[in-house]
């Protein structure tokens, strides 16, 4: 079934975008015996016209002379081979490569990068895009601008622009490096895991004193959640624990002579 001629393909030939193309299609329409050699004339129009490419030769040799500046028409043999294309093309002194191999029923086109090694790839069917190798555009391809738009977004834009993308995303991220970035719910700088902060070091937030450190923190050094008890003589008798009795040796517990609770009954647990 030959596809219908859509409106877009219409109006894109009352646009300017595929002004030259009729001009582009005489100089090879004598030479072009098979569908693959269509789509490659496409693709080559829109990377010369569109990209400002100019194409240097054919071959797959990585080296460009100095002088070399290229041409907007396709060079002679271009589709010599039966079932592989390979074009050299040059843009801002950069050399690509365009490349198509044809397989049972598909046709592969890569674009590569010398300088880089990006390449892109795009897989597509000759038979089912192409109606005619004779005629206007509209009856060559009916989908002329579907295809043009699937070789920007898959063949042309991740090699050729893909650069562009990638320096803008990298200085982004060096911008926002985390040196950079503040947390206004933090106090005072982070502490490194598993490092020892000696006490007294780090000033209490809110002028908080620093009880409970030692119970929560072994190597805080702070006090347990007993505040520290002064020798002073006004405030309440306090005798420590230990295991001996300092005023009985040789007894365990602790001292009897600690003052009974109100109401204290020693019969009270009998």
């Amino acid at each position: 079934m030959e596809p219908t001629t859509s409106r877009s393909a219409v109006e894109s030939l009352n646009s300017d975008f595929f002004y030259g193309w009729d001009l582009l299609y005489k100089t090879v329409d004598g030479i072009i015996d098979k569908k693959a050699d269509v789509l490659m004339v496409l693709a080559h129009f829109l990377l010369t016209k569109h990209y400002k490419f100019r194409c240097v030769g054919i071959g797959d040799d990585k080296t460009l002379p100095e002088d070399e500046v290229g041409s907007e028409l396709l060079p002679d043999h271009w589709n010599g081979d039966s079932s592989k294309y390979s074009l050299r093309y040059v843009h801002n002194k950069v050399l690509y490569l365009l490349l198509g191999h044809i397989t049972e029923d598909a046709l592969i086109v890569n674009l590569l990068d010398i300088n880089t090694k990006n390449v892109s790839n795009i897989c597509i069917t000759p038979e089912s895009l192409v109606a005619e190798v004779k005629g206007g555009i509209t009856k060559i391809m009916p989908t002329a601008t579907d295809i043009v738009e699937r070789f920007r977004k898959e063949l042309c834009d991740p090699v050729f622009t893909g650069n562009s993308r990638e320096a803008t995303t990298q200085t982004q991220a060096t911008q926002q490096t985390p040196a950079n970035i503040t947390d206004p719910l933090r106090i005072g700088e982070p502490r490194r895991p598993g490092s020892f902060m000696p006490h007294g070091f780090e000033p209490r937030p809110f002028g908080f004193p620093d009880i409970g450190r030692g119970d929560l923190d072994p190597l805080g050094r702070g006090s347990g959640n007993l505040f520290a008890f002064p020798a002073n003589p006004g405030l309440a008798r306090f005798d420590p624990f230990n295991p001996l009795n300092p005023r009985n040796p040789g007894t365990m517990g602790p001292n009897p002579d600690h003052m009974h609770p109100p109401n204290w009954n020693p019969d009270y647990y009998m």
